[in-house]
């Protein structure tokens, strides 16, 4: 069975959606286990794809001076931590206090998610190198 590249292509986002959506939407122990489990699909899934096609070598990236040095599982991974724990303090803690450091793990999670696809597409290998 072939999916459509169009299906395919967005596949990741909408698992990485839908955990998001059913974490916060659904109040049940089960439905949280169902949405994170969505969630980390499309975040392993995103990660395997990331690292398939990757155009930037990783000895770019390890000679890089005054570097924090994260295992390798951890660093991959960083981007759907932040959103995670993002997601977890918002749902977990319904005051409007926790809607602060749950927006900026988001915009940090979101930002970190978008340099690293910037970077590891053609267009921004060429324009590091």
């Amino acid at each position: 069975m072939v999916i459509r590249k169009p299906v395919y292509e967005v596949l990741p986002y909408t698992y990485i959606a839908i955990g998001i959506v059913v974490v916060m939407a659904m109040d049940s122990p089960l439905t949280y286990v169902s949405g994170i489990l969505f969630y980390v699909a499309g975040a392993v899934v995103w990660v395997m794809r990331s690292a398939y096609r990757r155009k930037n070598s990783r000895k770019h990236i390890a000679n890089r001076r005054n570097s924090v040095r994260f295992p390798e599982a951890v660093y991959e991974f960083l981007p759907f931590i932040y959103i995670g724990l993002a997601v977890l303090l918002v749902v977990s803690f319904s005051t409007p206090l926790a809607y602060i450091p749950g927006v900026v793990l988001a915009m940090a999670g979101m930002l970190v998610w978008i340099i690293r696809a910037i970077y590891r597409s053609q267009a921004g290998y060429e324009s590091v190198s």
